[in-house]
């Protein structure tokens, strides 16, 4: 599965045109590897992997995909905590349709967002 998801954020790079997303998420690109996440909207105890691509350390966060469960569906690709208290899958604000969205709205992202970008 890792591979399948390393090919995924090859082809969400493929679509990217800003060279200054791509090199932000170069930089910060790890081996996807799942972490179990709870579901905070669900029943009690309920779970579901999330995996790392993105680490961005200095504000404990990283940029995960779950394509099938959680926001998933809609928006696969969230910003979440790397570690500590708050490891959850977190609120709805957080999770993107586009890998170059998830960048754009995390605090990897330093740079000025183009006039007709949204952050949520």
């Amino acid at each position: 599965m890792t591979a399948t998801i390393a090919k995924l954020v090859e082809s969400e790079l493929a679509t990217i045109s800003d060279p200054d997303v791509v090199e932000v998420i170069r930089r910060f690109l790890v081996t996807p590897y799942p972490v179990e996440r709870d579901w905070d909207y669900g029943q009690p105890g309920e779970k579901y992997i999330c995996w790392t691509v993105l680490e961005h350390r200095p504000s404990n966060t990283v940029i995960a995909y779950s394509k099938k469960k959680g926001f998933g569906p809609t928006a696969p690709w969230g910003i979440v905590f790397l570690s500590g208290e708050y490891m959850s899958i977190g609120m709805d604000s957080e999770w993107f349709a586009k890998l170059e969205d998830a960048v754009r709205g995390s605090c990897a992202w330093d740079l000025p967002n183009p006039p007709d970008y949204e952050v949520r």
